[in-house]
């Protein structure tokens, strides 16, 4: 058995959920919020078995989409944050801090697929 977490936007979440229940894979929602935009999103929990985790990536990947966003600078002080050549940030820190409004590509999904040592339903 694996457990499948999927994090989508909130967005996504109930063309995802129609999409499971269609498929007939039970799933339990819940809310959370991501760490860098801090906007709310959904995980999204399902139980499966070994041979049912590539047909639940599938489904989550054509119920999830990306999107561009605009964001406001979520470094306000930025002379804080260590630096380190090659860090993917360093952009986007930079047009922040010049007083841009960096546009970002967000969404699709997070997916996790753990092991389970047991499952049960009472």
């Amino acid at each position: 058995m694996k457990l499948v977490v999927a994090i989508v936007q909130n967005e996504d979440a109930d063309d995802l959920i129609d999409g499971l229940t269609a498929a007939h894979y039970g799933a339990t929602r819940l809310a959370s919020t991501g760490g860098f935009l801090r906007q709310g999103n959904t995980t999204i929990i399902v139980g499966v078995p070994d041979e049912a985790v590539q047909n639940v990536l599938t489904i989550v990947a054509q119920h999830s989409q990306s999107r561009r966003q605009t964001v406001t600078n979520p470094f306000p002080d930025s002379t804080s944050i260590p630096r380190k050549s090659g860090n993917p940030l360093e952009q986007f820190i930079d047009q922040s801090v010049a007083g841009k409004t960096p546009e970002i590509q967000t969404g699709r999904a997070t997916v996790f697929v753990l092991n389970l040592d047991r499952y049960e339903r009472v």
